[in-house]
């Protein structure tokens, strides 16, 4: 009598611990008494097209995303791997355990970091925008190997875990990092026909890998985003890396409603980046050169050394015109994607600030470099401590339109504004994109 209750409630468990990783239920499932498998394949192919100010893009159309997705669920285990080869090549997506008992969950392998942001926890099947915004790329992130453990009621979620900084270990020089990250989310109102969650976030990395620089470890942090578009996925004009970086602190606040026709969501993003070098060897170093130096000092007031500071973050909604309604998906604290025959008008505004300016110091655009008032001089040093990466704000309107819970295709306009240093001639950009895209 047990197993007519307990395989109820390992499918409900099994579609419920998928939902992150499957836009939809695969078709093929194969099932022996308590055990499960399943497999299933997305494809993605966009076209697009560009109009900038000045620095031309590559319009045209790209295979963005094909995948194969296996499942295994056993019990209270979910096993799940999901391989990539979009772009051409093989890329190493989702793969890991976990074991839930529908409250408690633990998982181990490499998987979206809790504190990435809920955009970029969102599978891009199921996003309701062709791409995620900007700013969950330059400031959230991505896939990391490593454990969590996860507590997951009506009202409450707390999701945390440790990771490394590189799921392969390939670093040129040092060690594997360590980040320790978590995501809660409270929900004060949630039912059958709507959800409002608020959410915050946090997440700790020390670097641990770069490259050797005159025998020092030189670790380098990068940050970038594209112009919300997989078609030219050039990272040039919004971007940073900020060499002799040391420790990574992400802060980020969310909020989600949903009703069945109707949705809205946003988050904040903050990321504050530390720095750290033997300035001394480096000193004696450079005394290797017919300029040389007279002092400590003098070398490390021409090489000045700072933490920065970065903002950004966005604002969606969406409206369902008809068919099936949103839903939204308790265990992983997410939105659904699109499931059935619908039609969907959405809009969102982001920002990307990756622009950390002293106050007094200037560009020199001939030169491609900040300077300390006063100086324009390569040596002996600028003095600056600027970072140009970039503002970039960001308005997307697009229209989805599903076949069925498998076939759908999108359509959005992006308009961008750009504050670049480096890109003075680049200030607006347009985007067109469509695509279409398949689960099974």
């Amino acid at each position: 009598m047990k197993k007519y209750f307990i395989l109820p409630a390992l499918a409900i468990m099994a579609l419920s611990a998928a939902a992150q990783d499957f836009d939809t239920d695969p078709t093929l499932q194969l099932e022996k008494q308590d055990a499960k498998f399943t497999i299933g394949a997305r494809f993605m192919a966009d076209a697009a097209t560009y109009h900038s100010d000045f620095t031309p893009l590559q319009s045209g159309a790209s295979i963005t995303d094909a995948r194969i997705r296996t499942s295994f669920t056993y019990k209270n285990w979910y096993l799940y791997a999901d391989f990539g080869f979009g772009g051409g090549k093989f890329s190493q997506k989702n793969i890991f355990a976990q074991w839930c008992d529908g409250t408690h969950a633990i998982k181990v392998g490499y998987y979206n970091d809790p504190a990435g942001s809920m955009a970029r926890n969102t599978s891009l099947g199921s996003y309701h925008f062709i791409s995620r915004p900007g700013s969950s790329y330059a400031l959230g992130e991505g896939r990391e190997l490593g454990i969590s453990y996860k507590y997951n009621s009506d009202r409450f979620m707390a999701y945390q875990g440790v990771f490394t900084e590189n799921q392969y270990n390939k670093i040129e020089a040092g060690f594997n990092g360590l980040t320790v990250a978590g995501r809660y989310v409270f929900r004060p109102l949630i039912d059958e026909n709507q959800t409002f969650h608020i959410g915050v976030s946090a997440r700790y990395a020390h670097l641990g890998g770069g490259t050797v620089y005159n025998n020092i470890l030189k670790k380098t942090y990068h940050m970038g985003q594209t112009l919300e578009t997989f078609v030219d996925e050039d990272e040039q004009f919004v971007h940073a890396d900020l060499d002799w970086a040391n420790n990574v602190f992400n802060a980020g606040a969310e909020l989600l409603y949903n009703n069945e026709k109707f949705f809205v969501r946003g988050e904040y993003f903050y990321k504050h980046v530390t720095k750290k070098r033997d300035t001394y060897s480096l000193m004696i170093d450079a005394q290797n050169n017919i300029d040389g130096w007279g002092s400590l000092e003098a070398w490390d007031n021409a090489n000045k050394l700072r933490s920065n500071n970065f903002h950004g973050g966005y604002v969606e909604a969406g409206v369902i015109l008809f068919g099936n309604g949103y839903k939204y998906n308790k265990c992983e604290g997410l939105l659904g994607g699109l499931n059935g025959k619908s039609l969907e008008l959405v809009a969102r505004y982001n920002y990307t600030g990756l622009n950390d300016l002293t106050d007094g110091e200037y560009f020199n655009a001939g030169r491609g470099h900040y300077y300390a008032a006063g100086y324009m001089e390569d040596w002996p040093g600028t003095g600056a401590t600027s970072v140009g990466g970039g503002n970039l704000h960001s308005a997307t309107i697009g229209l989805n339109y599903s076949f069925n819970k498998y076939v759908q295709v999108m359509v959005d306009y992006t308009y961008h504004n750009l504050k670049s240093d480096y890109y003075p001639n680049d200030k607006n950009f347009h985007v067109g994109q469509a695509r279409l895209q398949f689960n099974f």
